[in-house]
């Protein structure tokens, strides 16, 4: 049997997946939708006024970006989406404690107090 690029892989081939994993179009797809986030993450900086970032708000918007580019990246190239539930629960659960202790550090700073960094 041959497979192309346009075919799924079947999960014979892919060690602990749960249904097979499509090629092309996820990917495609993916750069897509992180190329928008890209440029809004962008806009940002090019548009500092626009109402739904303008001042204290910029930070918290750049942040959950961020987490939707991450756990985009995450869901498809590291194949969470097609891999057993219980090694996604394990990296969620390393990645909510990162988060937490990122949070606890930026807390330290003042991030969150405009004007009243430290």
């Amino acid at each position: 049997m041959t497979v192309t690029s346009h075919d799924n892989v079947p999960t014979t081939v892919l060690d602990g997946a749960v249904k097979d994993y499509s090629r092309d179009k996820v990917y495609v797809l993916t750069a897509i939708f992180l190329g928008v986030v890209t440029l809004v993450e962008i806009a940002t900086y090019a548009f500092p006024d626009f109402p739904v970032w303008a001042d204290e708000l910029v930070v918290p918007v750049l942040m959950i970006l961020m987490a939707v580019k991450f756990f985009t990246i995450v869901y498809v190239f590291m194949h969470l989406k097609f891999d057993k539930p219980i090694l996604t629960r394990i990296f969620y659960m390393g990645l909510v404690l990162a988060v937490v202790v990122y949070i606890a550090m930026l807390s330290t700073f003042r991030i969150w107090f405009h004007g009243q960094h430290g």
